[in-house]
């Protein structure tokens, strides 16, 4: 799936694909190669906040993998128009940062919260040692923490701290693209609420680009400018957040977003079905039907498949072709 309009794109996913060894279990294990991502292709613009949203294993993180250069994969990553894997690693690294779930792994817990922020700056020769603890200092304070934490360590500190303290370290080098990967997840809900409104707060400045990857469809909705939706390593559609949140297409994206309480109570309203009762259809169409070599990714699941479906996956086509943002969606109901 591609989209693409006239604003300026930063990153290019171009057709990427990913392997890994399947080895097996047992004396009769069968050597191969799994496919985890199949042709993903789309841009993120400068300045945005774009949302990529799936299931766990969906291949989300694989993909943010692949951005970053971590993994191996086939196809095309650019960014500003070059290749990634042509760019050196110091330079790819000032340009690209990310920020993971768990904040603890991601902090040395024998070096202060100082030397971790300003680590970025030493390791790229930028300023001297003053101005490099004057960057610190503000950068506490854009993330809403004082000067006095510089002086802790990772230990002292809360985990709606610590995940403060990696997207500042993450954005000490004025990166052009952050990857946040389940940024939020591993936070109870009022802290990951405090996270998302620090990411709402720096998103005000637009002076760098996001790739944010969850699995929950409300925190994407909330955070970013347009959402991709993603399912066993396909992306099924993509569209402005407003438009997937009140005018889903895909069968499998109606599904994530029955799954929120209130939208769930909206569609009822409007005669549709509840989430329990898709869940119900959905799961005894997968009991029933098997899984097909090049059928749909999700025809094992869509109350909607036909024969063709079972046959070769649909085609992409934009749904709202007179608008000024696409709105794409690769489902045979919208032929």
């Amino acid at each position: 799936m591609d989209i693409r309009n006239e604003k300026e794109e930063l990153l290019e996913v171009i057709h990427v694909n990913n392997y890994y060894d399947d080895n097996g279990l047992g004396i009769l294990r069968k050597r191969g190669k799994k496919q985890v991502l199949h042709d993903i292709s789309f841009t993120i613009h400068t300045d945005e906040f774009f949302g990529l949203v799936g299931e766990s294993g969906c291949g989300k993180s694989t993909l943010g993998n692949a951005i970053l250069n971590l993994i191996p994969y086939e196809g095309s990553i650019r960014l500003d128009g070059r290749e990634t894997s042509q760019e050196g690693r110091k330079e790819f690294t000032k340009k690209v940062q990310a920020v993971f779930q768990d904040p603890m792994s991601a902090l040395n817990p024998r070096k202060t919260i100082g030397f971790t922020l300003r680590e970025p700056l030493r390791a790229h020769g930028i300023g001297t040692p003053k101005e490099q603890m004057e960057e610190v200092n503000r950068m506490l304070e854009r993330i809403g923490l004082d000067a006095s934490y510089a002086d802790r360590y990772p230990k002292e500190l809360s985990g709606g701290q610590r995940q403060r303290v990696c997207i500042g370290a993450a954005l000490m080098l004025n990166p052009e693209l952050v990857i946040a990967d389940e940024a939020v997840s591993a936070l109870d809900v009022s802290v990951g609420a405090q996270i998302l409104n620090l990411f709402r707060d720096i998103d005000r400045k637009r002076d760098f680009a996001m790739l944010f990857i969850s699995h929950n469809l409300n925190v994407v909705y909330y955070l970013c400018d347009r959402i991709a939706v993603m399912y066993r390593g396909r992306i099924v559609e993509i569209g402005t957040a407003e438009e997937i949140y009140r005018n889903p297409q895909h069968p499998y994206t109606k599904l994530l977003l029955a799954a929120i309480p209130d939208w769930n109570h909206r569609i009822e309203d409007d005669g549709t079905k509840t989430l329990a009762e898709l869940e119900r259809e959905y799961a005894d169409l997968e009991a029933a039907r098997e899984d097909a070599p090049g059928a749909c990714c999700f025809y094992h699941r869509c109350p909607h498949a036909c024969e063709e479906c079972r046959k070769c996956p649909p085609e992409t086509v934009n749904v709202t072709p007179d608008a000024e943002e696409e709105h794409l969606v690769s489902c045979r109901l919208h032929r």
